[in-house]
């Protein structure tokens, strides 16, 4: 006999009952199953959270060592001239005066930045190695001696309030060790012990070549990162050179008052004498209102007696006399070269190098070795920029560029153990009174050679000023036609170096920051 629930189809109660537990024991472990995966989605991504912050201030420390390695360019680069420097202001232990910012290491100093040398290098026990280095003080007569670049200075952060307020960027801290490079390019010799650069310990340059290893600590903002980078600096000079001859002048020389010029007495090789390279005609022969006269330095100092002599050393203990009052002979029997005096028939010698094609089409470039268009970099690079010559004085050095006219009149420019490339680039004033040790540069680089119009840059050099050096211009330039002076010094024109480059050493970025 059939029950109610057969003949009705109905299930029965208590199976009703298990299949109602068994969907709730499986919507429990997918409750569970669901509050796992997202515990564990949860520590998945605080971890994640945690290594990119963890990542995040691994790089703003990075960033900050590499902005310490930028900016310690600048501030060397800034000081360029007195980073291997022994004259007064150098920073070389030896130098004269109270500027000294280098301290020899010793080999049993294990801190930075010493440490950042190895005890030899490359095998080499004259290479960069913490025997032979120094490194930076700020103060070296100080008790306890700050290692670090003082560079807050250079960099000035601001928050975001108008107007904004300086804040204090200290994210970062820079050290820095030196080699005295023992280097001579002029003495350079394929497969000899001359091919390379060695370090020396002595703090005595034989040039001015430098290599600076910088080690730079950068820090995250909330100081929980740090990193240490390596980078070597050194200096180069992009080209160009010293000029080898006293007048560089694209226009032609016409002169209404006495030009001497004392030649270089190798500028055509040995025994080959140069006082004027010009792409135009220099008149000598000529009937005319004034006269040039070329000689050697023996011949243009005994026009005078020695009470009227300058004399002064330069760093390798050389003596050189000058004379700003003496000039060159008109007879060839006493040593002149070229002549317009009327003692005797003009003479138009081979020392004047006229109508010459391969005269440079840009004197810029040829000095610096940097592109016309690239003007700027060879400003930025100057160690004094003017807006006009009123301060100038014998206190300056080094690459000087004048943005407006420059009028030099009464003024002594340079020393003759510290002259300078002065760069006029609107134009230029010199009378009897003025004399300059250095390489006066008479360009407008803002406009191209081949436009400049002769007389669009005005020069005045009239009443007898002296130049001891070189004077190079632009085509624009106008034409020299006063009574001035030049005598080339050889020293004197090498001793500028007017633009030096500092840039990274090629391979040398490392994060190994102890040997």
């Amino acid at each position: 006999m059939l029950s109610l629930a057969d003949k009705s189809g109905l299930m029965p109660l208590h199976g009703m009952r298990n299949q109602r537990g068994a969907a709730l024991l499986m919507v429990v472990l997918i409750l569970i199953i669901m509050s796992v995966m997202l515990f564990l989605n949860a520590r998945v991504t605080s971890t994640e959270q945690i290594i990119s912050g963890n990542d995040r201030r691994a790089k703003l420390a990075q960033h900050a060592a590499e902005a310490g390695i930028s900016h310690a360019m600048r501030y060397f680069t800034h000081n360029i001239r007195d980073i291997n420097s022994l004259e007064d202001g150098g920073w070389l232990p030896t130098s004269a005066g109270s500027n000294q910012h280098w301290v020899p290491c010793s080999a049993d100093d294990t801190t930075l930045p010493c440490a950042a040398a190895s005890l030899e290098a490359d095998g080499r026990t004259d290479g960069f190695n913490r025997e032979n280095v120094f490194y930076y003080v700020q103060d070296a007569n100080a008790i306890t001696p700050n290692t670090y670049l003082p560079l807050g200075a250079l960099v000035t952060k601001y928050d975001d309030s108008d107007p904004p307020v300086p804040v204090d960027s200290t994210n970062y801290q820079v050290q820095a060790l030196l080699c005295v490079m023992d280097f001579d390019q002029d003495k350079y010799e394929a497969g000899t012990e001359n091919t390379y650069a060695k370090c020396d310990g002595s703090g005595l340059p034989k040039g001015i070549n430098v290599a600076i290893r910088v080690i730079s600590t950068g820090t995250a903002d909330d100081g929980s990162a740090r990193s240490v980078v390596m980078q070597t600096l050194a200096n180069v000079e992009p080209g160009g050179g010293p000029p080898s001859v006293p007048i560089m002048t694209f226009n032609s020389v016409s002169p209404n008052g006495t030009i001497n010029v004392v030649v270089n007495p190798n500028a055509g090789g040995i025994g080959v004498p140069t006082s004027i390279w010009t792409r135009n005609y220099v008149y000598v022969e000529e009937p005319g209102a004034g006269s040039i006269a070329t000689c050697e330095l023996e011949e243009f100092l005994a026009s005078r007696g020695s009470a009227f002599w300058r004399s002064w050393t330069d760093a390798e203990g050389v003596v050189y006399n000058t004379c700003d009052s003496c000039s060159c002979p008109d007879k060839q029997s006493l040593g002149a070269l070229s002549h317009t005096q009327s003692t005797e028939p003009a003479r138009k010698f081979f020392d004047i190098v006229d109508e010459d094609s391969n005269y440079p089409d840009d004197v810029f470039e040829y000095y610096f070795g940097v592109a016309r268009t690239e003007y700027q970099q060879v400003r930025d690079a100057a160690d004094s920029v003017l807006d006009d010559c009123s301060t100038v004085d014998t206190s300056l050095r080094g690459l000087v560029w004048v943005d407006g006219y420059c009028d030099l009149a009464g003024k002594e420019v340079g020393t003759a153990t510290s002259p300078v490339a002065l760069v006029a680039s609107k134009g230029v004033k010199l009378n009897g009174n003025t004399i300059m040790y250095g390489v006066l540069v008479i360009t407008d680089p803002e406009m191209p050679p081949d436009e400049q119009a002769e007389g669009s840059i005005p020069v005045q050099l009239n009443g007898g000023p002296v130049v001891y050096g070189a004077v190079i211009n632009d085509p624009g330039a106008a034409t020299f036609n006063g009574g001035f002076t030049v005598v080339y010094v050889k020293d004197i024109v090498t001793k500028i170096h007017p633009l030096i480059i500092l840039g990274n050493l090629s391979g040398s970025w490392t994060d190994q920051v102890t040997f």
